[in-house]
């Protein structure tokens, strides 16, 4: 297990320390164990404000990293650091990429096309039939589809994937453990189809207004392209066409009728130089993606019951034997087989001291 990787999560609890934050702690101490127990003169070295370091040190008694790490493992949540081999590639190389991303699912392969498809939660009949139309058939063509999980356009472009057998990411702008009941539902949706939920925020964070700027450029950033499908004026759409643009991405928008309230933020993209989309194949052809590709599929059936109880618990994050043995509520003998079984297939792997993840 990464000894380090509890104080970052620990860390991250600290609203305030942002990703330059976050990466000034990192650059600065020999390990994110060392910066959490820094003192405020340190923090300050490394170049946090004093403010900030002052009101970690004040509130870090309050952080718990084992309590954390053992949320983590309970709800079968991945943590992927930005310096991981699985880290979507697209979204380290722009301005501020989040420190840890926080997952459910398995992240789909960087060797997809990822496209992201954004509009108004107060969506038209049209707007919602296009959302529906264009996620089904860029699925299709193997694309990954890549939205915030807000109601309207967002919602439609997931389940209408989800509906086609397709993979598709969820950004959300609250912690990963503070779903509501209805994102609880399509995201499990996603996840019985291979798709994955996401979120940079500390594990219980509240789905604050200023959060959603922020999590909209994970959703460009992790994106070859950008689709707006509806938008008023002064729509958050835009702000993730905006991200998308200054993150040298590919921006998209659906032409609408002029007199609609919701088409304005649209056709004003298309007067700046968007791409106009009115198919899958107008996506498609700008990113140079064949409408051959072998669609993204989600990882294999498990072959027993055992097994299958096992992938449960089963993550990128580590974890020890008896933890999998006291969570499945399998006998230890039988736990230890099957695992041997999984390593052998490639499904599972164990890295030292009875750890193991996922494959």
């Amino acid at each position: 297990m990464d000894k380090d990787l509890p104080y970052w999560v620990a860390l991250n609890e600290y609203i305030k320390f942002g990703p330059r934050s976050m990466a000034r702690l990192y650059d600065y101490f020999d390990s994110m164990e060392s910066a959490f127990q820094a003192q405020v003169t340190d923090l300050i070295k490394a170049g946090i404000p004093e403010k900030v370091a002052k009101g970690f040190v004040h509130l870090r008694s309050e952080i718990d990293p084992a309590k954390l790490m053992n949320e983590i493992t309970r709800n079968q949540i991945t943590v992927v650091k930005i310096d991981d081999d699985d880290y979507p590639s697209l979204l380290k190389t722009i301005y501020d990429p989040p420190p840890l991303l926080f997952a459910r699912g398995i992240l789909p392969a960087a060797d997809y096309a990822h496209v992201a498809m954004v509009g108004s939660r107060k969506a038209t009949d049209y707007g919602l039939f296009m959302a529906k139309k264009l996620a089904s058939d860029l699925s299709d063509a193997g694309a990954v589809i890549v939205s915030g999980l807000a109601y309207g356009i967002d919602e439609a472009a997931h389940l209408a994937t989800v509906r086609n057998k397709g993979i598709t990411v969820a950004v959300i702008a609250s912690g990963i453990l503070r779903l509501t009941s209805r994102q609880y539902y399509i995201v499990q949706k996603i996840l019985e189809t291979g798709g994955t939920v996401i979120s940079e925020f500390p594990l219980r964070a509240e789905s604050l207004k200023h959060n959603f700027p922020v999590r909209n450029r994970i959703i460009s950033g992790m994106s070859h392209g950008t689709v707006v499908i509806e938008a008023t004026e002064k729509s958050g759409s835009l702000i993730t066409a905006t991200s998308a643009l200054e993150q040298s991405r590919e921006v998209f928008a659906l032409p609408g009728p002029v007199t609609s309230e919701t088409s304005r933020g649209t056709n004003n993209l298309i007067k700046m130089g968007a791409h106009v989309v009115t198919e899958a194949a107008d996506v498609l052809d700008v990113l140079q993606v064949e409408n051959v590709r072998e669609k993204a599929t989600p990882a294999k059936q498990p072959d027993s019951k055992e097994e299958a109880k096992i992938l449960e618990y089963l993550s990128k994050s580590p974890i020890h034997i008896d933890e999998i043995t006291r969570s499945t509520q399998l006998d230890a003998v039988k736990i230890a087989s099957t695992l041997s079984l999984m390593e052998m297939k490639g499904r599972a792997r164990q890295i030292g001291g009875m750890y193991y993840i996922l494959v």
